[in-house]
């Protein structure tokens, strides 16, 4: 830096730069053309605008160029001089005492100039407008604004004096491209940048509306300003432009058709003609009210599932739909041909859930009806009602009301194509959406019963559409042969004619014969006796069991013979009941049953086990004739047989009898030489017996002897063990006197010289045994080693005198 310091200071034309004087602290502005020495005390510095400081630079970094305003530009200069002077070209100028600090001017161009140490300066381009552009400008000095309000260019390029206005501080002006082309602002009014950033520019896009287009504009009071096309909108002040989602400011406008609507409610009172709508009514405007819809600030759009046009529903030929009055909680069925469309105000479209056994009973067989009931639950039926009672309180704010519009952008454009297309084409799959239908077909009706108790029998071919509260009666028929009611079938179908019902029956004849006959029964229900159709449940239960009854009573009167003979019609005549028919007032001959209007008027039998019975019968019959001729022709032959039978077995007899009596005389003297050989075998038993006894008593004399001698034994060695015992005693006794004698004998001489002895050898025996030892020790002798061994024992003494001796 200090050889960059002792350089000399060029500037060219345009070019200017601050010294600072290090040792006042004055910052001066040296502009060019000229030439400047620089001594030890002078620093190039550089005035950060940012930090509002000078920081030190280097020579290049210290040039600057001064700022240039063309023609239709404007600068923005900070800190001005009074008298906006500006620093002599061509000298070192020092910053006057006359700075404006804070202050802000506007100059227009063309002007160029050099900065005073501290100012700051932004050149701008003019502001030109298009008739649908704008600029967004605040007041920031009012009385400078007013005073200098200075010229514009209007919108036809004429310069016009701008109209006398008084200026507050803070006001924002908005300048239209449509009255003004070319725009600078005086001083005390800035231009603001898009979004308060430079980058963006100034000139701001107005909203140009076609038809069909409109825009909202949102004031900082809340209140909403809607705009149609064709026009340019421009945004108050205050105002702003509401903005979808996906970016924008145009939507377009509802085409609505007598087949469509919007739902709104009215959130702020408001007269249209002489019409007056208050706060909170609900209104369902259709194409048939207005064709095209433009939104107002008195309507919020009250949406389902966030969908906004309500449109109507396709009820073709033979199919309705039912509808809930909200209000009032009555369900109507809607029947077609025809496009309905309901008022979301009062009417819901709803399902009808139909249970399991619904399901099975009108839609026999079935399954997928039965599926889509079973996914059909209780909420997803009530699901356009569960807000019946309550209120809307989820008005449109600002980001739903963005959202709707967002939708309407992408959804409710009127898109229609200039070149030749198909017709549109739909396809309607409103098979589980409508109305409960059911197809009556030919021969069979169902009975419609509504929850106020009235009904409807309903004979096919035809649909039938129920209404919400309409059900069908159930009815039982009994299966198998015979009937029974095992296994019903229940439906709600009921064959009211050409109806076929077969039956096996069990009868019993006269003479107690059992047969079965089969028959199938022709049955018809009569138009006049309509009502009664269901009055009886399970009709085939009732019908075979009266004919099984009277049937049964009607056998009893016929042998079986008869009955075989004539057993067709005697069936038919009872099922129809012929002999009674032509007495009743009805269409065709047959058995009536006014309890529900069925009417027997034919009865097939198909077949019997009578027949196989008398076939069976006749050929035992055959049989037994055959068998009795055989038995009289063989009569004679049998009586001679059986006299020579007779002779044979008397001889046969004859010699029975005396082969027995020889038989018995053998046995009897078998009996005889059996029973002596018997009286032998007890005579040796008993004397074997009486031996044994005899035995007996010997060995308990035996015994009693062996123990006498045991017992004298015993008392022998008992007596020789005492004797010993005393023998041993006096010996001890002996012994122990002789003891006291030999002691008290003995004098205390005998006593030492004894002891002495003794002493005399054991010493001769300790020698002996402890030689070796003092052998090897060498400097001791046995005596001595005697003595140390016997130290301190009871022999001490007596081992002391031998030693001394």
């Amino acid at each position: 830096m200090a050889d960059t310091m002792q350089k000399d200071l060029v500037l060219s034309t345009n070019e200017f730069a601050y010294v600072l004087d290090e040792t006042k602290g004055h910052v001066s502005c040296l502009v060019g053309p000229t030439k400047m020495s620089l001594s030890q005390s002078d620093t190039l510095v550089r005035f950060d605008e940012k930090n509002k400081r000078f920081i030190p630079c280097s020579y290049e970094q210290a040039k600057q160029l001064v700022k240039v305003v063309p023609e239709n530009w404007y600068c923005i200069l900070k800190n001005p001089i009074k008298d906006n002077k500006h620093p002599n070209p061509g000298v070192s100028n020092n910053l006057p005492d006359s700075v404006l600090v804070g202050k802000k001017i506007n100059i227009r161009g063309p002007v160029a100039f050099a900065l005073y140490p501290g100012q700051m300066a932004k050149v701008i381009r003019g502001h030109a407008l298009r008739s649908n552009q704008y600029l967004l400008a605040r007041v920031y000095e009012a009385d400078e604004a007013n005073a200098n309000q200075g010229e514009i260019i209007d919108a036809e390029g004429n310069k016009v004096s701008a109209t006398a206005t008084n200026y507050v501080n803070g006001q924002i002006l908005v300048i239209k491209g449509t009255e003004v082309s070319f725009y600078i602002p005086p001083t005390g009014i800035e231009v603001i940048p898009i979004e308060n950033n430079v980058q963006l520019g100034y000139v701001r896009e107005a909203v140009t509306l076609e038809r069909l287009e409109y825009c909202i504009l949102k004031d900082e009071n809340g209140e909403k300003r809607y705009k149609h096309g064709p026009d340019v909108v421009f945004p108050e002040p205050t105002e702003t432009f509401v903005t979808s989602p996906k970016g924008g400011y145009v939507f377009r406008a509802i085409e609505l058709s007598p087949i469509s609507g919007v739902y709104v409610k009215v959130i702020a009172e408001y007269t249209e003609g002489e019409k007056k709508f208050p706060i909170g009514t609900e209104l369902f405007i259709t194409g048939n009210d207005q064709m095209i819809y433009y939104p107002r600030p008195e309507h919020a759009i009250i949406t389902y599932d966030g969908k906004i046009v309500h449109h109507a529903i396709a009820i073709p030929e033979g199919e309705g739909r039912y509808i809930l009055n909200r209000l009032t909680g009555e369900i109507k069925t809607v029947k077609g041909p025809q496009m309905y469309l309901p008022d979301p105000r009062f009417e819901v479209v709803v399902k009808r859930k139909l249970t399991p056994r619904q399901c099975n009973l009108w839609y026999p067989g079935n399954a997928e009806v039965l599926k889509y009931n079973n996914n059909l639950s209780e909420k997803s039926v009530e699901k356009a009602t569960k807000d019946i009672n309550t209120e809307l309180t989820a008005y449109m704010t600002v980001q739903s009301m963005a959202d709707s519009l967002a939708y309407l952008e992408t959804n409710a454009n009127i898109s229609r194509g200039t070149s030749y297309t198909k017709p549109r084409t739909i396809t309607l799959d409103t098979k589980y959406d409508g109305v409960v239908t059911l197809d009556v077909w030919t021969g069979y009706a169902v009975n419609i019963i509504s929850k106020d108790g009235t009904r409807e029998i309903v004979c096919g071919p035809r649909t039938v559409m129920l209404d919400y509260d309409q059900t069908l009666e159930e009815v039982q028929l009994s299966t198998g042969k015979p009937k029974t009611t095992d296994n019903l079938i229940h439906t709600v179908f009921l064959r009211h004619e050409n109806n076929k019902v077969s039956d096996i029956i069990d009868v019993e004849t006269k003479d107690f014969v059992k047969c079965s006959i089969r028959v199938s029964y022709c049955v018809d229900f009569l138009a006049d006796y309509k009502d009664k159709w269901f009055n009886i449940d399970n009709y085939v239960k009732y019908l075979t069991d009266r004919q099984r009854s009277l049937m049964k009573r009607e056998a009893k009167k016929y042998t079986i013979e008869e009955f075989y003979q004539n057993y067709v019609d005697i069936i038919r005549d009872i099922a129809i009941d012929k002999i009674n028919s032509d007495k009743e007032s009805i269409e065709k001959i047959g058995r009536f049953f006014k309890e529900n209007g069925m009417l027997v008027y034919d009865c097939e039998v198909l077949d019997s086990e009578i027949e196989s019975q008398i076939f069976d019968h006749q050929r035992n019959m055959v049989e037994q004739a055959l068998q009795l001729t055989d038995a009289e022709k063989t009569v004679e032959v049998t009586e001679k047989l059986s006299e020579a039978e007779r002779k044979q077995n008397e001889l046969n007899n004859l010699r029975l009898i005396h082969k027995m009596e020889l038989q018995r005389e053998e046995a009897v003297r078998k009996l005889e030489i059996q029973n002596e050989i018997n009286r032998k075998k007890e005579a040796e038993t008993v004397a074997e017996k009486q031996a044994e006894k005899d035995m007996q008593t010997l060995l308990d004399e035996i015994k009693t002897a062996e123990l006498a001698r045991k017992q004298k034994d015993a008392d022998l060695q008992l007596a020789i063990k005492r004797a010993e015992a005393e023998i041993e005693k006096a010996k001890k006794q002996a012994y122990a006197d002789t003891v006291v004698k030999i002691m008290s004998a003995v004098s205390p001489d005998l006593v030492a010289a004894l002891t002495s002895k003794a002493n005399t050898e054991m010493v001769a025996a300790l020698e002996h045994a402890v030689a070796p030892y003092a052998i090897a020790t060498e400097d001791q002798g046995v005596a001595d080693v005697v003595a140390r061994l016997t130290k301190g024992l009871p022999i001490e003494e007596a081992i002391s005198q031998l030693v001394q001796k």
